[in-house]
Formats: C-alpha cells, sequence, structure tokens
C-alpha cells in the first residue's frame, strides 16, 4: 500500500526564532518590531507542533503540557524527527536508506509567515533550515491526521513515497529534484558556536 508523508509542525520555525533573537536589532529596523516578536509568542503559547502543547494562554488552561512523544507513540504510522537540515534532509536520508524516493507539494508544508520573510531577508531555504518537527509515513493518512490534528498538532499530508528512485517537489505545474542536502541553511549566516545553535 502507498505511505503517505505527513508533516507535523512549521518548517524553519526553530531555526527562525534563533536567528530572530540573534539578529534582534538588525530585524527590528527591516520588519515591525511586534511581527518579529510574533515567533517567540507563538512558540510560547503554541510550540513548535500546533495550539494546544503549551499549557500558557491556550483554550486548554486546565490541562498539562503536552508530552509530545507520548501522543507519537501512539499514532498510526511511523515517526521521524525533521531537526538539522530541515523537512527536506529528513526526507532526502529516509529515502536513500530505504532506496526509494518520494513526491511532495512544497506549498502543503506548513509555514508561518513571519519565518518565510525572514528567510527571504537572510537569503536561505526555509525547507532546509532547522526545525523542531516530525515526519509521520502512514497507509491510513486520514486517520493519523485526524488522531493528531485531535490532539492539537498541526498535521498535513504533503506527499508519498514512490517506487522510483526520484525525489521531487512539485509546485503548481514546476518540477524539482532535491538533491543530497548539504549543511543547514541557519549557517550561511551563523558562522560560529555550531553546537550552541543545533542544541539550542
Amino acid at each position: 500500500m502507498k505511505k503517505y508523508i505527513i508533516f507535523c509542525g512549521y518548517a524553519g520555525l526553530k531555526g527562525s526564532l534563533i536567528l530572530a533573537k540573534k539578529y534582534r536589532e538588525d530585524l527590528d529596523r527591516y520588519f515591525n518590531k511586534v511581527y518579529i516578536e510574533s515567533i517567540e509568542k507563538h512558540v510560547k503559547e503554541n510550540s513548535y507542533y500546533g495550539r494546544y502543547l503549551s499549557p500558557i494562554n491556550n483554550d486548554r488552561p486546565e490541562c498539562a503540557p503536552v508530552d509530545i512523544n507520548s501522543i507519537f507513540s501512539e499514532v498510526n504510522g511511523e515517526t521521524l524527527d525533521v531537526s538539522e537540515g530541515g523537512i527536506l534532509k529528513v526526507l532526502y536520508n529516509l529515502a536513500k536508506s530505504r532506496g526509494c524516493g518520494f513526491e511532495i507539494e512544497i506549498k502543503k508544508i506548513s509555514t508561518i509567515q513571519i519565518c518565510i520573510e525572514i528567510c527571504e531577508y537572510f537569503g536561505i531555504n526555509i525547507y532546509r533550515l532547522l526545525s523542531e518537527g516530525k515526519i509521520v509515513l502512514s497507509e491510513d493518512a486520514i486517520s493519523a491526521c485526524k488522531y493528531l490534528e485531535e490532539r492539537g498538532i498541526t498535521a498535513q499530508v504533503i506527499g508519498c513515497l514512490t517506487d522510483s528512485l526520484d525525489k521531487v517537489i512539485t509546485d503548481k505545474e514546476t518540477v524539482e529534484y532535491v538533491n543530497r542536502p548539504l549543511q543547514d541553511e541557519i549557517f550561511k549566516v551563523i558562522k560560529d558556536e555550531r553546537e550552541d545553535i543545533i542544541g539550542n
């Protein structure tokens, strides 16, 4: 049966937050200060995964913080972490290790507008940027997404694994092939303190 690729979280959010903190003065001169602070506010109130995952200022204030690992341990499908190198790196490595390919729709990958704009400001690719998210591989994508969304996690089917070796991104009529990942995009901007950044 076909294995669908579900992305949980937001592409490049963790890397964008780090850049927003480290280069706040520069970004405040280019963007509205409140707009920049909205990244930190989002992570504080919603976590990296969705809208219910912090006990602060959400619509379930009576609940304790959510244990992400316990949610994903019950999901209908295999789970992989998205971290350094972003979503494209984890998908490339997954396909290479299994001798298969994938086809994804880039517009279906969840993002946050200010993160897109920060990446444009620094000239980096949001889909190859440090992230805090997960990929779920499932044959029953509808049930898996319903399970995750009921627990407050942003979950979107972005494509599927294929029998071909091609690693394909589609965007309307255009097709792009994913190359072997290099270093995380964040290191095009921050050229030192590597361990501190990744471990942040």
